[in-house]
């Protein structure tokens, strides 16, 4: 029988305020009321209802919700998605868009509770085994994860469903019943109402214990792997998290390579990594070779969390998918460098400097900034003749995917500066002139 009082054991003292995934169902409702019996907790308790606004009755359960959170004095926070006309909904897409949504709202010091208990996590083992896992896969729900780099908790796990049912009936707790739980179209709700019941016999009758210890086993295997893997990510991440040094990987057997791969994956994003995925990255980026350029994306454009994998000069880049990749040529931007320019692919500033930078003098004739159309060329301070820009970014390990997203700074015609990295020699500052250091923050490594 689930006894809100257990929730007191987990430390929620450290966190500023408690967010629980709230939708009007009968988990969420035992985990809300649970929570909100505690004084200490219910100050700082937020139910985030997430409407994505495709049910008839997506209205009916907001406003049942908000009601609850009055009735018991709880802070609502309402959430809706925006879905594109004709997007193809499936549980997974749904699920990516509720999280995403909810932590736009999160903040650092936060933690974000959902109301998953036994069943779900036995069904989800299943269903893992069905589509296709590792031994990551085969842990299940894990109690205490992160996700976005908020800590997650799932106060219920280990609680079965007739134990929430038990207490809700017994408390006189209302819930909404979702209509899409009985559609035998999605697969987790096929496991629940078609599998898991014919399981229940006497060919198996203890398949639901079977499958937890299997579960625990795969976590304790997982444990060691984290383990080999955080060792591994120390010699192979010299530099940042955000690089991985593909010749160290090479050194280790692919098993082990894959392994550190995908923990690598995992740390840089709160979207689930999947073997395939890492199979992918290894096979296409990792084994491939520079001058082929190789690229694999996951997500969607400009979505938090969505990324690109790419190589270069032996390292793997992580790397945000972002909406737009390159600077457009064809357009110019008027520049007044007293005011940073925001740009499609980045931000443009500057500081004032005494005899080194662009000349200040040579800028009051108007800075346009323009994208790469190819063919360019500068001089660079120290150089005896001017060079192809293609040539001077192999040079200084520019990587490709960063050449055609650098602003180019123009006087008049003149190409004066190439982004933060050089100015043009006619165009340096004399000694004890004004000058104007440049400074770029491509939107890929923010």
């Amino acid at each position: 029988m689930f006894d809100p009082d257990h929730l007191k054991d987990i430390n929620f003292e450290k966190y500023s305020r408690i967010a629980i995934a709230f939708s009007g169902g009968l988990d969420s409702s035992v985990l809300l009321q649970g929570l909100a019996s505690i004084p200490e907790y219910k100050k700082k308790l937020f139910a985030i209802h997430v409407n994505h606004g495709i049910s008839p009755n997506s209205d009916s359960w907001l406003k049942h919700c908000e009601q609850m959170c009055a009735s018991i004095g709880v802070n609502f926070v309402p959430l809706k998605i925006d879905l594109e006309d004709n997007l193809k909904v499936s549980e997974n897409l749904l699920r990516e868009f509720r999280y995403e949504t909810i932590l736009s709202w999160l903040k650092k010091g936060d933690v974000l509770c959902t109301a998953h208990h036994q069943d779900d996590h036995i069904e989800t083992v299943l269903f893992r085994i069905l589509r296709g896992t590792g031994i990551k896969g085969l842990s299940g729900i894990e109690k205490f994860s992160q996700i976005g780099g908020i800590d997650l908790i799932r106060p219920l796990i280990n609680y079965s469903k007739k134990d929430l049912l038990e207490h809700a009936n017994k408390s006189g707790i209302d819930w909404v019943e979702d209509e899409s739980n009985e559609d035998l179209s999605f697969s987790r709700n096929f496991i629940r109402k078609n599998i898991l019941p014919n399981l229940n016999n006497e060919h198996w009758p203890s398949y639901f214990n079977s499958l937890s210890y299997l579960s625990r086993k795969a976590k304790e295997a997982n444990e060691i792997l984290d383990e080999i893997a955080d060792l591994d990510l120390k010699s192979c991440t010299p530099e940042s998290f955000d690089k991985l040094s593909i010749l160290k990987i090479k050194e280790l057997s692919r098993a082990r390579g894959l392994n550190v791969l995908f923990k690598w994956l995992s740390l840089n994003t709160h979207l689930g990594i999947s073997n395939k995925l890492t199979d992918q990255v290894y096979k296409s980026v990792l084994l491939a070779s520079d001058s082929s350029n190789p690229k694999v994306s996951f997500g969607r454009k400009g979505h938090k969390g969505s990324f690109q994998v790419r190589r270069f000069n032996n390292f793997l880049h992580h790397l945000p998918l972002t909406e737009t990749e390159s600077l457009n040529d064809k357009k110019d931007w008027k520049w007044n460098p007293d005011i940073p320019l925001v740009l499609p692919t980045g931000t443009l500033s500057m500081k004032v400097s005494s005899g080194t930078g662009l000349s200040s003098s040579l800028s009051q004739k108007g800075i346009i900034i323009r994208g790469r159309a190819g063919g360019e060329r500068c001089k660079p301070q120290g150089r005896s003749k001017s060079q192809k820009l293609k040539k001077l970014f192999q040079e200084y390990g520019v990587p490709p995917w960063e050449r055609n997203r650098i602003p180019l700074i123009y006087i008049g015609d003149d190409l004066a500066a190439v982004s933060d990295l050089w100015v043009c020699e006619d165009f340096l500052a004399e000694k004890d002139e004004e000058g104007i250091i440049l400074n770029w923050t491509d939107n890929l490594r923010n």
